[in-house]
C-alpha cells in the first residue's frame, strides 16, 4: 500500500525545489478536486509570508518530510492561478455536510487523508456527531465518490450507501488499491562492496 497521511501531517512540510535544492516555503493547505478526489495542487506559504499555489503537474513527489517541486518558478500567486477556484482540504472541506445520493445524511467531514500514489487521492473521514468522535467512530471513503459540491461549499453529495463505506482508513485505502509511490532512491539492485582480498 502507498503511504497514507492525515492532511495535518502534510501541512507545514517544507517545499523544496528539485532543480536547485532551495526551500521555497511550507505547505499551507492542499487543493482538492472534490469530484475526482485527486490532489490538484498545494497552497504554499512562501518565505516572504505570501501565499502561492503549485499545480500537481509541477509536484515531483509528496515525500514523508518534504514536498518536492520541479523548480523554483512553479509557485504562482493565488489570484493568478486557475486552481484558486478549487477547495482547500483543511480550510474549506472540514465541516462540510455529506449526503448520499439517496438523501441520507452521513455527517460532516472531520478529516482528510492523502493516499500518496502516482496520482495522490484523498480519503474522507466523516462523523455524524460529537459522540462519534468520542467513541472513535467514523466512515472512511474515497473522495472520488463525490457527485456534486454545492456552490457555497457547504455540502457534498456522494454516491454509495454507508454499507459500502469503511470504518477504518486502512480499509478505505485498500479499496482504493493505493499502490506504493515510486521513489527516486528506491533500487531493485543489491550493492555489495568487496575488497581485493576477497
Amino acid at each position: 500500500m502507498g503511504r497514507i497521511d492525515s492532511i495535518n501531517k502534510i501541512i507545514g512540510r517544507s517545499v523544496i525545489s528539485l532543480e536547485t535544492a532551495n526551500k521555497l516555503g511550507e505547505i499551507a493547505d492542499l487543493l482538492i478536486d472534490p469530484l475526482s478526489g485527486e490532489m490538484a495542487g498545494v497552497s504554499v506559504q512562501r518565505l516572504d509570508e505570501s501565499i502561492a499555489v503549485a499545480s500537481m503537474l509541477d509536484i515531483h513527489e509528496v515525500g514523508p518530510d518534504a514536498v518536492m517541486v520541479d523548480h523554483d518558478q512553479v509557485l504562482v500567486l493565488v489570484d493568478a492561478s486557475p486552481l484558486n477556484t478549487l477547495p482547500m482540504a483543511k480550510n474549506n472541506l472540514i465541516g462540510v455536510k455529506v449526503v448520499t445520493e439517496h438523501g441520507q445524511l452521513l455527517g460532516n467531514i472531520s478529516n482528510l487523508f492523502l493516499c500518496v500514489t502516482r496520482r495522490p487521492v484523498f480519503i474522507y473521514q466523516v462523523r455524524s456527531s460529537l459522540i462519534d468522535k468520542l467513541l472513535g467512530r467514523a466512515f472512511y471513503f474515497a473522495a472520488s465518490l463525490g457527485c456534486a459540491f454545492s456552490d457555497d461549499g457547504t455540502a457534498l453529495v456522494v454516491s454509495g450507501d454507508p454499507d459500502q463505506m469503511d470504518h477504518g482508513v486502512e480499509a478505505a485505502a485498500e479499496r482504493l488499491n493505493c499502490a506504493p509511490a515510486p521513489s527516486l532512491g528506491a533500487s531493485p539492485f543489491k550493492i555489495e562492496v568487496r575488497t581485493h582480498a576477497e
